[in-house]
């Protein structure tokens, strides 16, 4: 890894703020081309009391997932200046790293198929455009290719 990339990653995981997690290798992903470019500008975002900052221009709106379908959210995912997937909920503790290294450059919003299969769908700028993980059997799985 070459001093650009290594200021890079140090740069974009101080931005993402998000539970004082490092992001994985830039090279791990849902598919998407792994590039360097200049990190995007981080937007604030709170939710349970819980502060974080999410990728400026994302559709922020479409992360606040209401899964019981309520009128209440239940879960809130975002995209990071990095692109990591992060998500909180009541009582989490904090933003928490989406499991399987996925990458996103934007949230499309939830893909649920009942109250047992909750599934998150994210937007990739590459070959496999939308991405999604459920969460199924008490944990999520890996991410795959919805189109």
């Amino acid at each position: 890894m070459n001093i650009v990339t290594r200021t890079f990653l140090v740069a974009t995981a101080a931005l993402a703020g998000l539970a004082g997690t490092a992001p994985p290798a830039a090279s791990a992903g849902t598919g998407a081309p792994a590039t360097v470019a200049a990190a995007p500008k981080p937007c604030p975002v709170k939710a349970w009391g819980y502060q974080g900052h999410y990728k400026c221009g994302t559709k922020l709106k479409a992360g606040y997932i209401d899964w019981n379908r309520d009128g209440r959210t239940d879960e809130v995912f975002v995209v990071a200046p990095n692109r990591t997937i992060w998500h909180t909920w009541k009582n989490a503790g904090g933003w928490k790293l989406m499991p399987g290294n996925g990458r996103a450059d934007d949230m499309e919003g939830d893909n649920s198929t009942g109250p047992s299969r909750r599934c998150i769908v994210v937007r990739v700028n590459g070959d496999h455009p939308y991405w999604q993980n459920c969460h199924y059997n008490g944990k999520w799985h890996r991410w795959t290719t919805t189109g």
